[in-house]
């Protein structure tokens, strides 16, 4: 497990670096056991806003993340990561069968410090209580006979 961008491989943690957005946190990150060498290997980041998927091979790389809240299912079961989002479903086992349930965790935390909060009630429209003591046709024209100019 990755604590900090700093300790990403050099050029994951380049590219990482390069994806975040100003006003977006790095939350940890870890190797799943997918490529041939380490660092072959998807890294899985958990950012307070997104979940990046980076690989590197060569020169080449893979790079695809998605919102937190756009993630429709995410669980840990038997140290496997399964993710399902709008267009793809993904799973990746790690090394330590406890790493799927911390970056788990990390999904859920920072999901829902990014879900609205309830709204204020003092900014929240609330029905016209004048025009229950309105004549009829005030209550249909809001505009009462004093008002009218016919």
């Amino acid at each position: 497990m990755y604590q900090s961008v700093n300790e990403l491989p050099g050029r994951v943690k380049k590219r990482v670096g390069s994806l975040l957005m100003p006003d977006e946190q790095f939350v940890t990150a870890a190797t799943t056991t997918d490529g041939l060498l380490d660092r072959w290997a998807t890294h899985v980041v958990v950012t307070d806003q997104r979940l990046l998927l980076v690989k590197v091979i060569g020169l080449e790389s893979t790079i695809s993340g998605v919102r937190l809240d756009r993630l429709d299912t995410y669980r840990a079961a038997e140290g496997v990561l399964h993710l399902e989002f709008k267009y793809d479903t993904d799973s990746y086992g790690f090394d330590d069968p406890d790493t799927a349930e911390t970056l788990v965790d990390a999904i859920e935390q920072h999901r829902a410090d990014g879900q609205p909060e309830e709204e204020d009630p003092k900014l929240t429209l609330q029905p016209e209580t004048q025009l229950d003591s309105l004549d009829a046709e005030t209550a249909d024209t809001g505009i009462s006979p004093d008002e009218r100019t016919e």
